[in-house]
């Protein structure tokens, strides 16, 4: 049976005066890509940032992509997944959204917060704690469809790694970023580098993967999506 990929997009919303301007944003290629490797893509969409669980159990895995913010709802879908058991690819901001994710799980054992791991997550936002840092040269491109090349730098993957297992030792990625991960919770592995310390992978278990350069421009890293794929089959 075909495997339903739920797609995460980016949003635009409550920027203006304009509710037209409340906006999810799902870019093509992500969508391409798990149509090439053999998946079925169903958008995640939600209402005033937060999704209806029903929806996503529709999904057998999910990919989250790349963006320009952290709302309620990429926080809901990686608590889904990793309680259902469901395997996920996080892309750039869906990177650091699984890591964020991990990191209040962390917060919550630490404190003894029973409560929702969103209402923590915002009250750490609002206490100053810094999921992401701002990082250098890591956007100094934009990119276009002519100059893909023109973005890439080269990231080192950790032997013995699943993402090695994947891709190799070293790929050159796609770099449209201007913050990186703020540190892992313990329960996450950092398995990829560039040359300045940037975590440009993380691991979780056979199903938590995320990559913060971006393999979607290309059809080159496709095993990613594949794999999500292969594992999201039921």
């Amino acid at each position: 049976m075909a495997a339903v990929i739920g797609i995460v997009p980016t949003a635009r919303l409550f920027d203006t005066d304009d509710p037209y301007k409340d906006q999810y944003i799902f870019v093509n290629h992500y969508v391409k890509r798990i149509l090439e490797n053999g998946g079925v893509p169903l958008g995640v969409l939600s209402a005033d940032g937060r999704v209806a669980e029903e929806a996503l159990a529709l999904c057998g895995g999910f990919l989250l992509c790349g963006g320009h913010k952290i709302w309620p709802y990429h926080l809901q879908v990686v608590e889904h997944a990793v309680k259902a058991g469901k395997p996920i690819l996080g892309i750039c901001l869906g990177m650091q959204a699984i890591c964020a994710w991990f990191r209040v799980q962390e917060e919550k054992a630490a404190r003894g917060f029973a409560g929702d791991t969103l209402d923590l997550f915002e009250a750490m936002k609002r206490e100053g704690y810094l999921f992401n840092l701002p990082v250098e040269h890591h956007w100094d491109v934009a990119i276009t469809r002519d100059n893909i090349a023109k973005t890439k730098h080269p990231v080192d993957i950790l032997p013995g790694t699943r993402l090695h297992g994947l891709l190799g030792g070293r790929v050159h990625g796609a770099t449209l970023h201007r913050y990186r991960v703020n540190g892992l919770a313990a329960a996450l592995t950092a398995v990829a580098y560039t040359a300045d310390g940037t975590i440009e992978g993380v691991e979780a278990g056979p199903n938590i993967l995320g990559v913060q350069f971006h393999p979607e421009v290309e059809v080159e890293l496709a095993a990613l999506f594949a794999d999500l794929i292969e594992k999201s089959r039921v």
